[in-house]
């Protein structure tokens, strides 16, 4: 371990992104970044845990500047020319580094921490998801609604994980079923009752199809007459799929992923939902063809918007009260903030695919 007790000007001049020329690396900025930041450090160490790993001065110098390189594209341009005179500034971006490593240490935290880009998004949606596993899990119930959000966090988990180790295109895979399950979430809503009951019925048909469940013989001959005109019409298996919600989504063609995700108010994604499509059966892209917006960014984007969409409904069905979420509010604005810088590029790329 590096035994260095401070860090040098240069070192962090290498790791600051934002422009020389248009942001001075003064002596007076670059001091503020050493000084802190060994302050910090010195937090981290009299709390840190030997067994979650222990981070060099170095280590955690890169970490604290590359969350400050994210933060600072979504501030004004006065704020960037003079944010090394306010210390709140970067002291709270240290406390936040210090408590997401401390964090690290908790054995009934549901990540391991990989994080290779260091991105401080990806650490915030870890500590966000984390934070409505815990409150999700510890709820016992078995009402449709509560399963199915029970199955959101699950895929969110999963698909942060590889983001986290860069996996993007998995991750959007996960994605596009993700969001198909947040819009059953708010169908169930707004369906109610009865909904719900179809919904698992749906559950107890397919298992009777597959033979994972016994069925009497007039059960199976009428499924079987349906399953023969699978083969008559490509839309069958959908139609199967979504059958359940078509007294909400009121319409009289067959229900599609389409006409659902409108009916729950999420039509806006559905362009993201036929981009996750390509990735699912073709994977015709890669991370350098994305250049509007890159892909890690896109897909950060998108998961957070996603989960973004059902929060209101954790809340109502886990009777999370104000103070419960308070203790998490503060990620979820920085996680908001930094994605800011970002926002231009999301819409602009969605106007190009809509």
């Amino acid at each position: 371990m590096s035994k260095k007790t401070t860090i040098s000007h240069n070192f962090v001049r290498k790791f600051l992104e934002e422009s020389n020329d248009r942001y001075p690396h003064s002596n007076e900025k670059l001091t503020y970044f050493c000084t802190n930041i060994k302050d910090g450090y010195t937090r981290y160490k009299a709390n840190r845990n030997d067994a979650a790993g222990i981070k060099t001065l170095e280590q955690f110098a890169i970490e604290i500047i590359h969350a400050h390189n994210a933060k600072i594209k979504s501030q004004t341009e006065n704020f960037k020319c003079h944010y090394f005179r306010q210390e709140d500034y970067i002291l709270k971006i240290i406390n936040d580094k210090c408590e997401s490593l401390i964090n690290k240490n908790d054995p009934t935290h549901i990540f391991t921490y990989v994080n290779p880009q260091e991105d401080p998004r990806v650490d915030r949606l870890k500590e966000i998801i984390n934070f409505y596993y815990k409150y999700t899990t510890a709820n016992t119930g078995s009402d449709v609604d509560k399963l199915l959000a029970k199955r959101i966090i699950n895929q969110m988990i999963s698909g942060v994980r590889l983001i986290s180790v860069k996996q993007y295109a998995d991750a959007f895979i996960i994605w596009r079923s993700l969001l198909e399950n947040v819009s059953y979430l708010k169908i169930l809503d707004k369906g109610g009752k009865k909904t719900s009951n179809l919904f698992a019925e749906r559950k107890n048909v397919m298992k009777k199809v597959l033979r994972l469940s016994p069925s009497t013989t007039a059960e199976m001959e009428s499924l079987n007459e349906q399953a023969r005109h699978q083969a008559k019409s490509a839309t069958w298996w959908e139609q199967q799929r979504f059958v359940w919600a078509k007294h909400v989504v009121n319409i009289k063609d067959n229900v599609s992923a389409k006409s659902l995700q409108k009916a729950a108010g999420l039509g806006k994604y559905y362009p993201h939902y036929q981009v996750a499509s390509i990735f699912t059966h073709e994977y015709l892209f890669n991370e350098s063809d994305f250049k509007i917006i890159s892909l890690p960014d896109y897909i950060v984007n998108l998961y957070w918007r996603a989960f973004d969409e059902i929060r209101s409904d954790f809340k109502r069905l886990f009777s999370l009260s104000e103070e419960v979420l308070e203790g998490i509010k503060k990620y979820e604005e920085a996680l908001r903030l930094s994605l800011k810088a970002h926002r231009d590029a999301f819409e602009e790329f969605t106007r190009m695919i809509s």
